[in-house]
């Protein structure tokens, strides 16, 4: 008998496999090249993973040191500056584990480069606080990447003026304070997104995962999929400085598209969307999807393609506004591109129907048949 000689593999590959997935780029299907270097964080620099530097960083406006102190943050706060965000954090370690999203094992093996010396198991790796903000350092910029390069949007900071800011809080009651002294609006919600027009012009996204714990679930996972949710609102909004109002179903649907692309099970409803609709509360809303659609209960896009507010949608039209974005997103990324870039149209200020007939050529009505024809053959299980 003959006997085949495998190549042998380095250790991390013979435990974990030679490749793991990593995101793609969604024009292209080719890795997606995702840009997290240079960057700035001063607990790099006490660490020596960054050579000598001070920088005087801003957030909110002011010093970030002056901020940390206004807020009387008890705790060591993290701040990192990156290609396109500044990350103020403050929350604690955690298990990161690679079933709770495809592209873990890839955020982590980036994360390395910062942290060499990080310990990633079979299945799992233990972060601490700086290793854990420097996660979602990664996870942001991948993020951005993707938005990046499905909107072919090479202008810096997607057209923002500053880079996108995050705070990322783990008591309350810093999450409350930043809100009511610096956006005039604490709640009960554990997040807010917030604008900025006063230049520079920048926009930025508030948590805090205590808040986040009580409400919706514990565990780095679900606060992932929440803070993926809320930037992605940021980064539709920051396409083309911010100038316009984006439909409804588009920036709601996008918000979601990128959501259950971390994890189809930490399904995030934001405030502005009102009361989490009951038929999209389990994981699978493929199925949900279909038997809308195969029961002729699917509500028309021509009906709701006009709203500005995501508050304003059903809990229906939450759910078929995902659908759709995902649709077009993966089957026709180009003609989606094509119609967010003329909603930037500011001389004619195009309605919805405008863009899609622009984009598709053709009206909502028939664009949402063909959404139909697509889901009645793919979703069917």
């Amino acid at each position: 008998m003959r006997t085949l000689a495998l190549p042998l593999l380095p250790l991390s590959a013979a435990v974990a496999g030679p490749e793991w997935d990593d995101d793609r780029n969604p024009r292209t299907g080719d890795p997606l090249e995702v840009v997290f270097k240079p960057w700035y964080c001063p607990r790099c620099v006490e660490e020596e993973r960054l050579p000598p530097q001070e920088k005087h960083l801003t957030m909110m406006r002011m010093d970030v040191r002056k901020l940390a102190e206004h807020l009387d943050l008890a705790k060591k706060w993290i701040v990192i500056e990156t290609p396109h965000y500044r990350i103020l954090s403050t929350i604690e370690g955690s298990k990161v584990k690679f079933k709770h999203s495809p592209y873990a094992r890839a955020d982590l093996e980036r994360l390395k480069e910062i942290f060499p010396k990080l310990a990633i198991g079979r299945d799992v790796a233990i972060l601490d606080e700086h290793e854990r903000a420097h996660l979602y350092h990664i996870r942001l910029e991948r993020l951005y990447a993707h938005f990046a390069a499905l909107t072919d949007n090479k202008v810096p900071m997607l057209g923002m003026e500053a880079p996108y800011e995050v705070y990322l809080l783990g008591d309350y009651a810093e999450y409350h304070k930043l809100a009511d002294d610096f956006l005039g609006r604490g709640q009960k919600m554990p997040g807010i997104q917030h604008h900025s027009k006063e230049k520079p012009n920048f926009n930025c996204f508030l948590t805090s995962e205590q808040q986040v714990a009580q409400t919706k679930g514990k565990g780095d996972e679900l606060f992932s999929n929440w803070t993926m949710h809320n930037v992605a609102h940021n980064l539709v909004d920051g396409h083309g400085n911010y100038y316009r109002e984006t439909w409804g179903w588009l920036e709601e649907g996008l918000a979601h598209y990128y959501e259950r692309r971390e994890n189809e099970r930490y399904n995030t409803f934001c405030w502005t969307e009102g009361k989490p609709p009951a038929e999209f509360l389990k994981p699978d809303w493929e199925s949900t999807i279909y038997n809308m659609v195969r029961r002729g209960k699917d509500p028309p896009l021509s009906n709701w393609c006009e709203k500005l507010q995501p508050g304003e949608l059903t809990g229906a039209e939450n759910g078929v506004s995902w659908s759709i974005v995902k649709w077009l997103v993966e089957t026709e990324p180009i003609r989606f591109t094509k119609m967010l870039q003329k909603l930037d149209d500011y001389e004619n200020k195009p309605n919805s129907e405008a863009c899609i007939q622009f984009a598709f050529g053709c009206s909502p009505t028939v664009l949402h048949q063909r959404w139909r024809e697509y889901v009645l053959e793919k979703y069917k299980k």
